[in-house]
């Protein structure tokens, strides 16, 4: 999503949002090249175990964030169909 003045004013939210989602992103692809195990699922130790509840925690946080940003969307398009 591309964050513009008149959507962070409908919802302000967004912009913090938009720094998490990419936050999340980086932390996975770190956590992804810091642990090359996880591509074989030899995960036998505690840290790189770890770090794949981590990367499964931040997949579900940022499905999260997608489903919010959805919500905002469908209610600013139900604003919108009001006849007044």
């Amino acid at each position: 999503m591309k964050l513009s003045p008149e959507k962070l004013m409908a919802a302000p939210e967004l912009a913090a949002l938009a720094v998490l989602d990419a936050a999340l992103d980086v932390a996975v692809l770190a956590l992804a090249a810091a642990w090359p195990e996880l591509h074989t699922g030899d995960t036998d130790h505690d840290q790189p175990r770890a770090a794949l509840d981590a990367i499964n925690h931040a997949r579900a946080l940022s499905a999260a964030l997608r489903r919010y940003r959805r919500a905002l969307a469908r209610a600013d398009r139900c604003e919108a169909d009001l006849p007044f």
